[in-house]
């Protein structure tokens, strides 16, 4: 019997994934057209049934795939806050309530929010989020005001006797802050033209607001966190804390050509955004969040069961002794650690002494940035120079960088040297050490002996200019 984890972590990627978004918004587009269909065929009793059929085909998708939202979503709450409109949206009305088809209308605000996601991934140069957005608002106040306008007076008012008139008049209206090509005559109908004519000058000061906001606060515009696509994001780097050196690590993590479409999420006690600092960062995928990273509730929020990495860095956003700082650390390591036992964590210590409890948490990799620093400057007196051969090689934006490879299986076996020999041959690439599991650890060999065999499960430590493909 297949374990429920394993379910739920195979229905968590399948429906995250851009193929699955990408149908959905086909899906939601083409439910949008059979509404307009439906109204406008609804005299013709033989194409109106088979357009019926198909909606309501339509609408036991979009059913389902709430329903595995909601049972992948790990609070109940926050689902229905995130997508209390597409549940309205997929209600099913009676024949009787035929005006509240145009809800099936209001998923159209998904396809914005699915839009802006994928076209991030497709190209991080894409910036048309906030237009996107706009577009689609002003489509569905169009569509619905001239659908229900056209329900509501299209039977009994000449002037809206066909779609095509109704979508005019709700088009100039909405424009114009007037009614434009006729007047309603039923209560309901005014009353939908008062919402259209305030949806107009409701879109005129969000127009007027979007270019000041541009103008004057862009940076922050661009870096408010999203809640709902924070709940969205899988595969993330979370970075916890921010010091002086933060935007120097991330500007190396994008530039990284394997890590440059994964979303960073920034946590931290911030008073305010660090915008000087951002200046030559592509804040398409970059997102802060404000609050303490020590809590487990800020850790859930920005999606921490589902990244894949996780950077502790020593915060300085608050005063703080040394010690303070470094129990943090260790603090948020061990929650961290304890809600996604897979992740990936490297965590920045101030004193070396501290490392022993992240090593009982399962902390990857630990860096005591002072003790780096004075062994590069160390390093560099004692060759009279050098330094600039190992800034290379910490770097992926210059020349040649330091790669983790595993082991072929075929060369399972082989000595040091004869799988140096084959690297360079083969692959331009040089060995320099090897990485071996070693219990619950992990056992670096720098330069071993030509002789040492290749074990299963090792990996490859080595320098190249690219990723070798092996």
């Amino acid at each position: 019997m297949i374990p429920q984890q394993t379910i739920k972590y195979s229905l968590d990627r399948f429906i995250h994934t851009p193929q699955t978004e990408f149908a959905l918004i086909g899906l939601i587009l083409l439910s949008v057209t059979l509404v307009i269909a439906e109204v406008a065929f609804e005299s013709n009793n033989h194409i109106y049934q088979r357009l019926h059929l198909a909606q309501n085909c339509l609408t036991s998708i979009f059913i389902i795939e709430l329903t595995i939202r909601y049972f992948l979503a790990r609070s109940k709450r926050r689902f229905f806050r995130n997508y209390w409109i597409d549940i309205i949206a997929v209600e099913p009305f009676s024949q009787g309530f035929r005006v509240l088809r145009v809800l099936r209308m209001l998923r159209l605000l998904r396809v914005g929010i699915l839009l802006n996601r994928n076209l991030n991934r497709i190209s991080l140069a894409t910036r048309i989020s906030s237009q996107i957005g706009a577009f689609v608002i002003v489509g569905l106040m169009v569509l619905v005001s001239a659908l229900t306008i056209y329900l509501l007076e299209g039977s009994q008012n000449q002037e809206f006797s066909t779609l095509s008139d109704s979508l005019w008049w709700s088009f100039f209206t909405l424009v114009s802050g007037e009614p434009i090509g006729g007047e309603p005559e039923t209560d309901a109908g005014r009353l939908v033209a008062l919402m259209v004519m305030i949806g107009g000058l409701i879109m005129f000061a969000i127009f007027t607001g979007f270019v000041s906001a541009v103008m004057v606060q862009r940076l922050k515009t661009v870096m408010e966190v999203k809640y709902l696509d924070l709940d969205e994001l899988r595969d993330h780097i979370v970075i916890c804390g921010w010091n002086r050196s933060a935007h120097l690590l991330l500007e190396e993590l994008q530039a990284d050509p394997q890590l440059k479409h994964h979303a960073i999420v920034v946590v931290a006690e911030f008073s305010e955004t660090p915008e000087q600092q951002l200046k030559r960062l592509n804040r398409s995928r970059l997102y802060f969040y404000m609050g303490d990273y020590t809590i487990i509730d800020v850790l859930e929020n920005v999606g921490i069961y589902h990244a894949s990495r996780a950077i502790l860095l020593a915060d300085a956003t608050r005063p703080r002794s040394d010690q303070d700082r470094d129990a943090r650390t260790v603090l948020a390591a061990l929650t961290i650690e304890k809600l996604n036992p897979g992740i990936y964590t490297c965590a920045q210590l101030l004193d070396r002494k501290n490392n022993v409890q992240l090593k009982v948490a399962g902390v990857e990799d630990i860096i005591v940035a002072d003790e780096l620093a004075s062994h590069l400057i160390a390093t560099s007196a004692r060759n009279l120079g050098a330094i600039d051969v190992l800034a290379e090689l910490l770097t992926v934006r210059i020349g040649n960088q330091i790669y983790k490879i595993p082991l072929p299986e075929q060369w399972t076996g082989i000595s040091f040297w004869e799988c140096a020999e084959k690297l360079k041959e083969e692959f331009d690439t040089i060995l320099v050490a090897l990485e071996r599991p070693k219990y619950r650890d992990k056992e670096t060999l720098v330069n071993p002996p030509k002789e040492e065999r290749l074990l299963p499960g090792d990996l490859l430590v080595v320098i190249a200019r690219t990723l070798p493909q092996i």
